[in-house]
């Protein structure tokens, strides 16, 4: 399968459109992507449903911005969807502020804790978790809120997030399979983060595969399935074009995978799953969190 066989209605949840021309990467940043603007995206893939996710290499958001307006102005034939990056100290702008970036289409906020350096301090994102709930995006406009933290603080937070009716409103999506690996299948971490998918009170990003299982992708298949047998409505897809090393020190560095390696995923993904499954992750479940 490559990503000419997904239908029209079929959803990207996860990309990155850099243009550091325009936009410069901010100072300190651990990774330098080449640039990837979002016409490249539109000429090599078909999806037409997408969310653009603002980096951690990003200085704020106002690319993001330009390419949320670009595509309304120049796509019609697209709905485009936008993630902003959390700036600790987060400090929530002001509310006609985020008016207008919901109606330029922002949905989520991230929350990076890989890059910014506090993925494993559970309690200090709790804290974060529970400011992010009352603000006026999660509150009143509805925005969800996605992270990218390692397994074993998602395990952390589970109890909390499955009990403090303070965050009752908060939609969280895990980013990238919830930092999920093959080797942690069994573990008890893993048994915890599957709670709150049954719970509902999270969504999962299957994106990335490669990054979690970097010699066979084919053994994340456990993975997965475990999520959709969790609760098939929390399951999202991400292509996470364009594809770039994000490791610390990654400097320049070319595309990891191409758009053969990108259908590898979508074939294996569609053989873990049932069609019901698969039409959740593609179609329904998207539409339904970030329309």
């Amino acid at each position: 399968m490559s990503s000419n066989d997904l239908s029209a209605s079929a959803w990207d949840c996860h990309i990155h459109v850099w243009d550091p021309d325009r936009y410069p990467y901010r100072p300190g940043r651990v990774y330098t992507p080449p640039p990837a603007l979002l016409e490249s995206f539109l000429r090599d893939s078909p999806v037409r449903h997408v969310m653009v996710v603002q980096a951690s290499v990003e200085d704020g958001h106002s690319g993001l911005v330009a390419t949320l307006s670009h595509c309304q102005k120049h796509h019609c034939d697209v709905v485009i969807r936008g993630t902003i990056a959390v700036q600790e100290p987060w400090v929530e702008p002001d509310t006609a502020t985020l008016d207008s970036l919901h109606e330029l289409g922002v949905r989520s906020i991230r929350i990076h804790g890989f890059h910014s350096g506090r993925g494993d301090d559970w309690n200090a994102m709790y804290t974060l978790l529970r400011s992010l709930s009352r603000s006026y995006a999660v509150g009143t406009l509805g925005w969800t809120v996605s992270a990218q933290l390692p397994l074993r603080t998602w395990a952390a937070l589970t109890e909390r997030l499955l009990t403090d009716p303070a965050l009752a409103n908060l939609h969280l999506i895990a980013d990238h399979n919830g930092c999920a690996t093959p080797a942690e299948a069994g573990s008890a971490e893993f048994a915890s983060f599957l709670e709150l998918l049954r719970a509902k009170r999270a969504s999962v990003k299957v994106s990335a595969l490669y990054r979690r299982s970097p010699d066979n992708i084919h053994a994340m298949q456990p993975i997965i399935e475990a999520f959709a047998q969790a609760e098939p409505r929390a399951l999202l897809w991400g292509s996470d074009w364009p594809h770039c090393d994000s490791t610390p020190g990654g400097r320049e560095l070319p595309p990891l995978r191409g758009p053969a390696e990108v259908a590898e995923e979508l074939q294996l993904l569609r053989s873990w799953l049932t069609a019901d499954q698969w039409r959740f992750m593609m179609e329904e479940n998207p539409k339904t969190i970030f329309a």
